[in-house]
């Protein structure tokens, strides 16, 4: 027994080492400028004629990565609200963007055929990055007379009206249109700048 022992015992020492093994991993990531934007919030989908004063209409949720910031386009479809009958009510809107203020514009009019507002974040922002908010806001004009041009407006770009309402020439204002239904459409659209 005592020499089986010492044979198995020996037999054991000549085995060969156990080797080692290496796994490796490799991960890579890659970053591209997006530019994203959409409603976070509507906060209503009527504006009250009756009310006058400036309204908060929705809550965009906008994020842009690039590295040279973000570009926001703003239009209006009519430049004024128009109705199925092609009456125009004036209106002058406003967009406030508190974390980068520079994406916002302040108070103006619009009319048929005005130009779209291009507006700059002015370089990267983390927050920006990370999803800011900008709040929409319109103010119908609304003891504005009536002005030249068909429908108020309309063929009138020459006189476009003016900041804030006050004696603008579009028309027929809030107060005075006749009962209907008034629509716009407004487009946003962020790309890196």
């Amino acid at each position: 027994m005592i020499t089986a022992a010492a044979t198995a015992a020996a037999a054991l020492l000549a085995l060969p080492g156990v080797s080692s093994a290496q796994t490796n991993v490799t991960v890579s990531t890659s970053v591209t400028n997006f530019c994203g934007i959409g409603l976070a919030n509507v906060a209503g989908g009527n504006v009250a004629v009756a009310n006058g004063q400036r309204q908060k209409v929705t809550t965009l949720r906008m994020s842009c990565n690039a590295p040279t910031g973000a570009k926001l386009t703003s239009s209006a479809a009519n430049g004024d609200f128009k109705s199925v009958d092609g009456v125009l009510i004036n209106y002058d809107w406003d967009l406030v963007v508190q974390q980068v203020p520079t994406l916002g514009f302040p108070a103006q009019d619009t009319w048929p055929g005005s130009p779209a507002i291009v507006t700059n974040s002015g370089g990267y922002s983390q927050a920006l990055a990370d999803g800011i908010f900008a709040d929409l806001f319109l103010n119908l004009c609304y003891n504005v007379p009536g002005g030249t041009g068909v429908g108020g407006t309309q063929g009138d770009n020459t006189n476009p009206g003016s900041t804030g309402c006050a004696a603008a020439p579009s028309g027929p204002g809030a107060a005075t249109a006749p009962a209907g239904t008034y629509t716009e459409t407004f487009t946003f659209t962020l790309n890196p700048a």
